[in-house]
């Protein structure tokens, strides 16, 4: 059984603390490097933690998303000398969970239908518009990940990671800004509950880009978390197989395969 941790060795703003009250506190942080806990309050609720400035691109994609239903609430943000968000936690299980696992089929079929939920979304007002771009200007600046592209290279073919950005160079124009996109579509990062689609988390890469750059993620989620490109395919048809460029999909892989 966790034990609480102690908040006064936390030194929370005073703000947060007033809000938290005699609540209990958990660390629950994942992979993404940030602090993250758990506040057992009302139906609970998640404190981020990070330098600052961190998670201002997450708060505002966090509240676009909820405005949209597709995100809980922000209850607060601050930015001083570190970022803090806290949001509502959301109803459900991550698609790791392994209730979701045990049925594959079904559950990358609900991860297709919810993505491309997510990409019918009207997304004139976002706050942030053209993620190809900042995600072009970061290929200058950037190592590769063979084994990212080895992992999707049932769906991309094979590819030199070493020979990226002069692919992207040629062919990025390509790439179009045609949907609203989660940024990071990973089984951790949707909330199920009754193999129905519940919320999306951790939205800081969040914003309007080519719909494929989601895709690719879910393809290679979906290989990683269940241990096989067995069910690529379901996700695929699942979301809409006539909606899918290769050569678009081919260029977000090596955008995704980015360290």
């Amino acid at each position: 059984m966790r034990e609480p941790l102690d908040k006064a060795a936390l030194a929370l703003p005073s703000i947060l603390e007033r809000m938290i009250g005699d609540a209990s506190i958990y660390d629950s942080s994942g992979e993404s490097g940030a602090k993250t806990l758990l506040i057992e309050r009302e139906n609970g609720y998640y404190l981020k933690i990070t330098p600052q400035g961190a998670l201002l691109h997450t708060e505002q994609m966090h509240r676009y998303f909820h405005g949209k239903g597709l995100a809980s609430r922000v209850a607060f943000y601050a930015s001083d000398e570190r970022d803090y968000l806290l949001v509502e936690a959301t109803p459900g299980t991550d698609g790791t969970d392994p209730v979701w696992l045990a049925q594959p089929d079904k559950l990358a079929e609900v991860f297709g239908e919810s993505l491309k939920m997510l990409h019918q979304q009207e997304y004139s007002d976002c706050p942030r518009q053209n993620r190809m771009a900042e995600l072009l200007a970061h290929v200058k600046t950037t190592e590769y990940n063979q084994w990212g592209l080895d992992r999707v290279s049932p769906y991309v073919g094979t590819l030199n990671a070493s020979q990226a950005p002069q692919i992207l160079a040629r062919d990025g124009h390509l790439l179009r800004n045609d949907a609203l996109l989660h940024g990071d579509y990973c089984l951790p990062n949707i909330m199920l509950r009754e193999f129905r689609f519940t919320g999306f988390i951790d939205l800081g890469e969040g914003g309007v880009g080519d719909r494929h750059y989601d895709l690719i993620w879910g393809l290679w989620t979906l290989s990683y978390n269940l241990k096989s490109d067995a069910y690529g395919r379901r996700f695929l048809d699942a979301y809409g197989s006539d909606l899918i460029d290769d050569e678009r999909l081919r260029l977000c892989a090596l955008l995704a395969a980015m360290d």
